[in-house]
Formats: structure tokens, sequence, C-alpha cells
């Protein structure tokens, strides 16, 4: 286990679907996509953004909803990422953070690396298996219904 206090996170890592949505998707007779976002996820990168936290999000998905919702939080964006573990190591050294300095958010198969590589990786309470096998935290709140605000509150030790 790599987990590491809370107040020690100087940079937050999010998976997007199933995450910061239900990991449902509504598509429309146009074949459009729309998902469902949580406005406290969004108070909550905003609060620890206050406290010199950054928060980037590192999907795999290819829809252009991801850099929306990105956008709109303010927060970095890297979509269509096949492979988030290179990234994350990437962009790591690109910033000068050690990766015991950050939590990782995921669900899933494909976030199973970077969430034991970061000080402290986070699963959702819906997320798969092999996610949950891979966390040091499991949040009470399932993807997509205020689970990134509850890491948040963690973060800025408000819970």
């Amino acid at each position: 286990m790599n987990a590491i206090a809370w107040k020690e996170i100087k940079l937050l890592v999010l998976d997007f679907d199933g995450v910061l949505t239900d990991g449902f998707v509504y598509v429309d007779q146009d074949g459009r996509e729309t998902v469902r976002c949580s406005h406290r996820d969004g108070m909550g990168v905003e609060l620890i953004a206050q406290k010199g936290v950054k928060t980037i999000v590192i999907s795999k998905q290819k829809n252009k909803v991801v850099e929306a919702r990105c956008r709109k939080m303010a927060i970095e964006c890297h979509y269509g990422i096949d492979d988030k573990f290179t990234l994350l190591k990437k962009l790591l050294g690109e910033m000068g953070v050690d990766a015991r300095h950050v939590c990782y958010v995921g669900d899933d198969v494909n976030d199973v690396e970077c969430l034991r590589y970061a000080g402290i990786g986070v699963t959702v309470t819906d997320g798969a298996k092999a996610a949950k096998d891979a966390a040091d935290h499991v949040t009470h709140a399932r993807g997509g219904e205020h689970a990134v605000r509850e890491v948040c509150d963690l973060i800025c030790g408000t819970t």
C-alpha cells in the first residue's frame, strides 16, 4: 500500500467515465452522446484548487464531452488515452510531482496500474473488482454521485 496522508496530496488525477459520471451514456436519435455529471464534484475540485491542489483528467473515452466538462471545471484534460499509466508518469515528470503526492481516482481495469502507482489510489464504491483490489480507499459514493467531492473533502480535511 502506497497510502500517505490526504493532506500531502498535490495532484488529483481523475478518470472520467464511472468517476465523474455514473458510467452511463445517453444517446439521442442522431447518435450524439451526453452524460450526467455532479456540480458538487466541480465545487470539490474548486475547493482543493484553493488549497493549491491541481486536478487533471485522463480518460480512455474519445468523446468530446470529456473535454467540454473539463473546460467548464477549468481543469486539464487528456482524453482518448489508451495507456493511462505511461501518460501519468510522463505528466508527473513534466510537473515535477512525485507519485507519492498523487491521488488517482479510477473505476476499472484500465486504471489499476495508476491506482497502484499513486500515493493514494481511490476507486468508487461501484468500481470494478480489479480497481477495488488495487485501491487504497473506496468511496462511499458511486461514480457520478458526488464521489469526487468525497475525495476532495478528504484532501481538504473537511470530512
